[in-house]
């Protein structure tokens, strides 16, 4: 059965760019109202152009408590209420335990921890309120074998799980759902970064693309009511070239 997000309220945070942009893009021809979230508000009110009139631009540092605290008041006021939040703002810091500074751990753990904790205990009455949805873009860092130089980004990833289950918990009963995705090697430009950084190949050919994760993030929002995704794993169906 086809399913529309049309009289529903979407706010997606890391929209700038990546698996974010694809994600508030599929959700307004879902015919969603999508308040656009991140960090470059001239890049936001481009894609807001792209998705029309329904979508809106909002600036906000996920890092910073205040700017936090105003971007739900402002939703507040322009929509009344929410109905889906989704996660998909974060950053990734590379090295080791004994030399990385301590300084990356705590930037990570402010962007990909704190801020996505905040922003849903502001908006959390209005979700309650309404039965809405609440969608963790997470990594699949978190089962991966060896995270050796990447400690600190995967500690981050495996905290915002564990929110994720204890929220869930927490409001089921009021009948919002919480559902964590986790995305293998997606054709980003974090993943570019990454790959030079690395001196690897990237070949995005073989990796997911942005639009695929949206995909399950829509999927996951618009399954029947009496079912719920808790954990939804993607993986390319291709292995990266050696």
């Amino acid at each position: 059965m086809l399913r529309t997000l049309e009289n529903a309220t979407a706010l997606v945070t890391g929209a700038s760019s990546g698996i974010g942009r694809a994600t508030a893009s599929i959700l307004s021809r879902s015919k969603a109202r999508v308040a656009l979230v991140g960090r470059r508000q001239s890049v936001l009110e481009e894609l807001a152009t792209e998705c029309g009139s329904l979508a809106s631009a909002y600036s906000c540092d996920m890092t910073d408590d205040a700017q936090l605290e105003r971007l739900a008041a402002r939703i507040q006021t322009d929509f009344s209420g929410i109905d889906i939040l989704i996660h998909s703002s974060g950053i990734i810091k590379l090295g080791k335990t004994e030399t990385a500074p301590v300084a990356d751990l705590d930037a990570q753990y402010a962007a990909n921890v704190r801020g996505p904790y905040i922003l849903t205990k502001y908006l959390l009455p209005l979700l309650r309120a309404v039965s809405g949805q609440i969608v963790f873009v997470n990594s699949s860092i978190t089962r991966a074998n060896n995270t050796a130089g990447r400690g600190s980004y995967a500690a981050t990833q495996q905290a915002v799980h564990s929110i994720a289950n204890a929220l869930r918990d927490e409001v089921n009963e009021a009948g919002v759902r919480v559902t964590t995705i986790f995305p293998g090697t997606t054709a980003t430009q974090r993943q570019i970064d990454l790959h030079e950084m690395s001196g690897k190949r990237y070949d995005p050919d073989r990796m997911l693309q942005p639009e695929d994760v949206a995909e399950a993030v829509l999927f996951a929002l618009t399954i029947g009511r009496t079912a719920e995704i808790t954990d939804l794993y993607l993986r390319p169906m291709l292995k990266p070239l050696v």
